[in-house]
């Protein structure tokens, strides 16, 4: 089965995603998912704070779309971002806009996974009350770096 770029069977251009964030887990799992339902895609190779790797990646792919689920986190985990906050923007704010500017100039549709570490509980999402965040609401926790560079792209 062919899938589509508008999801149809008409004359659209076969649908062919390039995925950041190839080592993470949600870019993981997206590869792994286009590679069970058939899905043509490719992993950038691109540094996103590098428009011109990511205008290579764009002319050598050819997308119809684009995931970025990537952003840097550290050995061993997202408190490395504390002690290199310059790289952690470079790459989590800066290389997410330049992404995003790439794919619009391209017309490209750019799909951007965030993270549920710029939300906490509080007293309208209590643990196991099973009322979760919603895309629209404001991020709450700000008690790492790491996610304070998640939420500065957010609504960009």
């Amino acid at each position: 089965m062919e899938f589509l770029a508008n999801g149809s069977s008409g004359s659209e251009k076969p649908l062919k995603l390039l995925i950041y964030g190839r080592t993470g887990c949600i870019g993981g799992l997206l590869g792994k998912l286009c590679e069970s339902r058939g899905i043509d895609f490719a992993y950038g190779s691109g540094r996103l704070e590098n428009q011109s790797s990511l205008e290579a990646d764009l002319a050598a792919v050819n997308p119809t779309h684009v995931f970025n689920a990537a952003g840097v986190t550290g050995p061993p985990n997202a408190d490395w971002c504390e002690s290199h906050k310059t790289v952690a923007i470079r790459s989590n704010v800066i290389g997410a806009l330049t992404l995003a500017d790439v794919c619009r100039n391209k017309g490209l549709i750019l799909i951007n996974f965030g993270s549920g570490c710029i939300f906490e509980y509080d007293p309208e999402h209590q643990l196991g009350s099973g009322i979760g965040f919603k895309e629209e609401d404001e991020p709450n926790f700000v008690g790492s770096f790491y996610s304070k560079t998640k939420a500065m792209v957010r609504n960009e």
